[in-house]
């Protein structure tokens, strides 16, 4: 299970078999129709319950992208520290985070319940709705970017490693990440 900051949802949907579906759910249907068009109604109609019980995850369709989003920056974060936590050279746990950045992904891993691809799609599509927003001040402060943050801030730290001196650390990772997921066709 991932942490995901509170903020970003009512009660944690991946702790229960009715929250699972509405995260499995809310993918194949804002992948399929677009965030605009999604509607907790719709999601309702898709697994068979109510509007009420998709309430009691998620006050509204902004804070149900909210958690999709920090879930997929968590789950981010979560592989790279796995995939570098043998590596001891600064600069190869750097490529290592970098590669797998922007490499496309073919299949998903320990967390077959989400579709990874999907949601991938979504982050690069939608995602940034999810920061637009003229509370995002408010968001911010209550840490529903922690996991986004948390990403940067590691791989940020290995730059400082290999450039002790360079002081726009975090803008650089920013970039990368931001430029792998948002203009992935370059």
């Amino acid at each position: 299970k991932l942490t995901i900051p509170n903020c970003t949802c009512l009660k944690d949907p991946q702790e229960t078999k009715l929250g699972v579906s509405i995260m499995q759910n809310s993918i194949e249907l804002i992948d399929e129709i677009g965030f605009e068009a999604f509607t907790f109604k719709k999601l309702a109609q898709k697994i068979n319950s109510t509007e009420a019980s998709v309430y009691r995850y998620f006050e509204n369709k902004h804070q149900l992208l909210m958690f999709l989003y920090a879930w997929y920056w968590g789950k981010i974060e979560y592989q790279i520290h796995v995939e570098t936590l043998h590596i001891e050279d600064a600069e190869e746990k750097l490529f290592k985070a970098i590669k797998m950045l922007i490499e496309k992904k073919n299949a998903n891993d320990i967390y077959a319940f989400v579709d990874e691809l999907k949601l991938k799609r979504i982050i690069e599509n939608e995602g940034i709705k999810s920061i637009l927003n003229k509370k995002v001040d408010d968001v911010n402060k209550n840490g529903a970017f922690d996991n986004y943050k948390n990403l940067v801030a590691r791989i940020s730290g290995w730059i400082q490693e290999i450039i002790p001196n360079y002081p726009f650390s975090k803008m650089l990772v920013t970039t990368i990440i931001e430029g792998a997921h948002i203009q992935h066709f370059f």
